[in-house]
């Protein structure tokens, strides 16, 4: 069986010059509706600030990418700050992503099909 290729969210880990805030609160604003129910005032809170960390951390992956994940300091070599902010980052999306119930760990166990958020995050 032939998976289907990337969808938005791999695009954006792949080319993050593809960023679209809108789509990507779209997908994940649809999938919580769909899993859950309707937006509360503290889901909305949360999908703002998963937006604003998905770019943040897209912006440091991008640094990360045209750089070096470890820098030479006076001190000796070490991660660049780039890093620590795309690894915080990542931390912080697992985190907002358990909070809305759309991880393996926080899903209500409806059905065993994928959703189409893990078809967003699906490799080819």
């Amino acid at each position: 069986m032939k998976r289907k290729p990337p969808r938005q969210i791999i695009g954006y880990l792949k080319d993050p010059s593809t960023w679209d805030a809108v789509a990507f609160e779209t997908a994940i604003r649809n999938e919580v509706e769909n899993t859950t129910g309707p937006l509360t005032a503290s889901d909305e809170v949360l999908i703002g600030s998963l937006v604003i960390v998905m770019a943040t951390m897209l912006d440091a992956h991008v640094n990360v990418l045209a750089h070096t994940p470890i820098q030479q300091y006076a001190s000796g070599t070490a991660p660049s700050a780039w890093y620590k902010i795309r690894t915080e980052s990542l931390d912080k999306i697992i985190k907002v992503l358990a909070e809305l119930a759309l991880v393996a760990r926080g899903r209500p166990k409806k059905n065993n099909k994928p959703t189409e958020v893990d078809e967003l995050f699906a490799e080819s």
